[in-house]
């Protein structure tokens, strides 16, 4: 593995590279959700890098990366991501985003249809946010953080099983990544890494977003998963959503998985199966 740092517009991006079987192999970008880190993905690379190259990364405002005060709305962040691309020599990789980044996959897919073989939406990039809050100042007020911000240390590693509930075993290596997304300051207590005004960015810009509308300018084949039985009103607009989607007669195939938001964390297995049935076929 190596690490590196990418320099984009106004960002310096904490980088992983994971060679793959041979110099030949695809090469997969993963890029993770909001809030969260390039860790979420910890658990799949191993198996993942057994046939493909792996490209991680922290975006901007998140993680080891630099956070600047601007700079994350799509136009932006799809730009970070084919820096990334650029400097990892990933040539037309197939991309794999969770959540708000499943979300940036589907618009370098739509901005940037020459740029990537495929991509992968895991849990995110098919409903629209204003259909579930119809105004931004009602997302906003639903969607706002909570405020950990001088929590200790020890409180909040006690509070992550709740988190979990029990979807799945808090292990070393899940309550690593999950600290991933934190700084420890030198009283001991934790601070997210990604500001409070620098989530709100990205959500407007989640809320601006309309997926349906790019999945009509989609070229490159695509799979999206999301993953099922949480809430039977979320599953219905989601359905709604994957209607529409198939309306725009785009070629991407939708399939699910019943769990959690959090897949790579509680499927890592059956999630690493599914890319690399995916990548074998877009690959060709």
């Amino acid at each position: 593995m190596q690490e590196r740092t990418v320099d984009t517009d106004g960002a310096r991006l904490a980088t992983r590279v994971f060679d793959g079987p041979t110099p030949d192999a695809p090469t997969l970008v993963l890029h993770h959700g909001l809030a969260s880190s390039q860790h979420i993905w910890d658990l799949m690379v191993p198996s993942l890098a057994k046939r493909f190259r792996v490209v991680t990364y922290d975006a901007r405002g998140h993680g080891e990366s630099s956070k600047p005060s601007t700079g994350y709305d799509f136009a932006r962040i799809t730009d970070d991501a084919r820096a990334v691309m650029r400097a990892t020599r990933a040539r037309r990789p197939i991309v794999v985003g969770h959540s708000w980044g499943a979300m940036v996959a589907l618009e370098l897919a739509a901005r940037h249809p020459r740029s990537l073989r495929g991509f992968v939406l895991v849990d995110g990039g098919i409903t629209r946010m204003r259909d579930a809050f119809p105004t931004w100042s009602a997302a906003r007020r639903a969607l706002a953080p909570p405020k950990l911000a001088g929590m200790p240390l020890e409180e909040f590693r006690e509070m992550i099983p709740r988190f979990v509930g029990d979807a799945f075993e808090v292990t070393p290596e899940v309550e690593a990544i999950i600290l991933s997304v934190m700084r420890v300051r030198a009283d001991g207590t934790i601070a997210p890494r990604l500001s409070h005004s620098n989530h709100f960015k990205i959500l407007r810009a989640i809320w601006d977003q309309d997926p349906v509308s790019l999945y009509a300018r989609v070229q490159a084949p695509g799979l999206a998963i999301f993953a099922t039985g949480r809430d039977p009103e979320w599953d219905a607009r989601r359905r709604a959503a994957v209607r529409e989607l198939h309306a725009t007669g785009g070629p991407v195939r939708v399939t699910t998985i019943e769990g959690v938001h959090d897949v790579p964390l509680q499927h890592p297995r059956a999630l690493t199966r599914r890319i690399s049935a995916f990548a074998r076929t877009a690959v060709g």
